[in-house]
This record gives C-alpha cells, structure tokens and sequence, in this order.
C-alpha cells in the first residue's frame, strides 16, 4: 500500500513538472490544449453566478412545481401553500462558447431586456477577479450583442519583434494591450500629433515611425526646435535605411 501510494506520488509530482515545463517552454501549445479548454470549462460553470455577482441578471417570472410541500425554490425557500407557484427567478445572459485567442479568450454574450454594453464595460473589472485573468475588454458588433475579450496574462511584459509593414506609409509601432498590433496608416490619417507628459512614451514612438519610414520611399523632414535632441541623432540611420541611400550605394558597388 505504500508504495503504490508512493509510485501515485511520484506520478503526480512528474506530471505537474512536465506540465510546469510545457507551459514555460511552449506556452501557446499548453494555452491551446490544456489551459483554455480548463478555462472554458470555469467560465461556462461560473457563468451563473459571475453574471449574478456582477449584476448581469434579470428578474424572471418562471411557473415552478415543486414536489416538496410547502416549500419552492427560488433564490431561497419561500414558503408556499401551493405546488405550482409562479415565482421570480435570476436569469442569466445567454452565453456562446468561449473562443481561444493568443493571449486569452472572447465570446459572445446575448445581452438581456434593458442593457447595453456599457452595463459589462462597468462590470468588467469584476468579471477579471471572478475569472482570474489579467483583464477582460467588452466590445459589441452589433446590437444586442457583446463580446467579452479577456487576456489571461499582461502582452505588454514582454515583447516580441514587431513584423515590418509591407505596405506604403504604414507602420506598425508597437503592440495594443489585448495584444494585437498598433498599426498607424498615414494613407487612412495622414495628420498626427504626438503629444503627452514626460516619460510617456513620444521619443519611443517617434522613433518607431523614423525606423518604420526610413525604408519606404518617402521623403522625411524633421524640424528639432530644441537644437539637436532627436532628429539629427536619426540622420545617418535614416540615410542608412532609406531606399534612395541603398539604390545609390547599390549602383556604386556595381
């Protein structure tokens, strides 16, 4: 008995390693095959009481038959003289099935009589706590209906090299907090200003745009009213990288 009470021990200590390695080695294989699909199976077994402890639900008048005498259930035990009682029960939005995404997972909620998305935006730092997840982004394609976007853990911690453009005037400069690319198409908005206290980020995103543009055939003007802080400190990379510096390098060379 104790040892096979020993060899169950050491299966299970070998099993959690593994699992503990996979995550670490190969996270978006253990999300897709072993973390979302225990994901999915809290959020559709919570979903009741998340929606209720968050206020998602509406009181419903349900008929109830009860074969208990003098007792019916409803959000507690009412006293009833009755078998067959109409009483008013919580009931919660209807849910989709969750989605696997990168960095989480979203699914389509049918909001009830008298919501709008603005009703979950408020109710979505309570669904983050009640779910364990980093946070969860509301969104609605259409009316009626409401997409919950929740990213497990932070994408923002740790960056992964961005994909260059391939596409005229447009520059992806960084990554969005559910993850996904943000993407700056000055073919689609051609004016910005870039603005913001210190320390917030206008040196990093000016220089995004400068190693984004430099290979494109564009022409870049900078105009430094503080005598040299950053565009002349860009020059000799831009000229670098720019098309007409290559082609005229190439034809030198050749």
């Amino acid at each position: 008995m104790r040892d096979a009470l020993l060899i169950l021990l050491a299966g299970l200590a070998a099993s959690a390693a593994g699992l503990w390695a996979w995550r670490h080695l190969n996270y978006r294989s253990y999300w897709l095959l072993v973390g979302f699909p225990l994901m999915a199976v809290t959020i559709w077994a919570t979903w009741r009481k998340v929606a209720l402890g968050c206020g998602l639900t509406k009181k419903r008048q349900r008929w109830w038959f009860t074969t208990v005498p003098g007792a019916i259930a409803s959000t507690g035990l009412v006293k009833v003289r009755r078998r067959f009682q109409r009483v008013a029960v919580d009931t919660k939005p209807f849910m989709w099935l969750p989605r696997p995404t990168r960095h989480g997972w979203r699914v389509t909620v049918h909001t009830l009589e008298g919501q709008i998305p603005a009703d979950y935006a408020q109710a979505a730092e309570r669904l983050a706590h009640s779910w364990g997840v980093h946070a969860v982004r509301v969104s609605s394609p259409r009316p009626g209906r409401v997409v919950l976007a929740a990213t497990v853990r932070d994408p923002l911690v740790r960056l992964d090299h961005l994909p260059a453009s391939g596409e005229l005037l447009t520059v992806h400069v960084g990554r969005l907090e559910t993850g996904g690319l943000w993407t700056i198409d000055f073919r689609t908005v051609p004016h910005w200003i870039n603005a913001g206290a210190t320390q917030s980020g206008k040196s990093n995103l000016a220089n995004a745009l400068l190693v984004g543009l430099a290979p494109q055939p564009v022409a870049l003007v900078g105009i430094d009213l503080k005598w040299g802080v950053l565009p002349e400190v860009w020059t000799p990379v831009v000229m670098r990288r720019s098309a007409p510096y290559r082609a005229a390098a190439r034809s030198r060379s050749g």
